[in-house]
């Protein structure tokens, strides 16, 4: 493996995200070559949440957040 090669390649769409006062780290990523996007969420008290199956892409890894934020609430990540 070549040390200067990315592990992961990051989507633009990973970032933190705040609602309701309450501020979470979300990570949108794929192994570098790879075709299958992960999402991990984590909370400023380093509560992780993760999802087990990955998504065929960024935008829709960044729709299943956004459905969970909406219908759930973002204190579910905490």
């Amino acid at each position: 493996m070549n040390p200067r090669q990315p592990l992961s390649e990051r989507s633009e769409l990973s970032g933190r995200y705040t609602d309701n006062g309450i501020t979470v780290l979300v990570e949108i990523f794929r192994p570098s070559g790879g075709d299958d996007w992960r999402m991990e969420v984590t909370s400023l008290e380093d509560q992780l949440t993760d999802w087990n199956e990955p998504f065929a892409s960024a935008h829709e890894a960044w729709e299943e957040f956004i459905y969970v934020v909406n219908t759930e609430g973002i204190a579910v990540f905490l």
